[in-house]
């Protein structure tokens, strides 16, 4: 008798239509890679997933201009997937109130980030005084490879 009530469950269960979104599908492809692949081509479509909710933390995106290169987002990344590029040092023309031009020598210092490491944590998007880092709601980062252009953000 102990199982006649999960019995009564599955009865129901089996009945019900799911409350899951059928994503990426609407119906289960024979194979994933060749649906993509028609995706890829225009012949079939994505069902669209659920919207994310508000402040969701998706892939981090960067502003270069923003950044000053100081750093603060690597102390404080738990998962090291942060890490600092300095570029060769470029000489600019400075002109000064006068009209007088001189060489300057300036060392750009800016982040790579590998998403493919990170936690998705938010902390150096809460550190970033310059507001550099943000989280998108872009949360579709499968990929074959852990390098590829869309899995490093600089």
């Amino acid at each position: 008798m102990a199982g006649l009530p999960m019995f009564k469950e599955i009865l129901m269960q089996s009945v019900k239509k799911p409350v899951t979104n059928l994503f990426p599908a609407l119906r289960l492809p024979k194979s994933i890679t060749g649906f993509l692949g028609s995706v890829a081509e225009g012949k079939a479509a994505i069902t669209p997933p659920v919207a994310t909710p508000p402040a969701f933390r998706g892939k981090i995106v960067y502003d270069r201009t923003a950044c000053n290169g100081c750093g603060l987002c690597l102390k404080v990344c738990p998962a090291h997937a942060i890490e600092q590029v300095v570029y060769p040092p470029v000489t600019v023309s400075v002109t000064d109130a006068e009209g007088n031009v001189s060489a300057k020598v300036k060392k750009e210092k800016r982040v790579r980030i590998y998403v493919a490491n990170c936690i998705f944590c938010g902390q150096c998007t809460d550190i970033c005084s310059r507001n550099a880092l943000s989280m998108s709601s872009e949360f579709l980062l499968a990929t074959e490879d852990r390098f590829a252009e869309s899995q490093i953000v600089e």
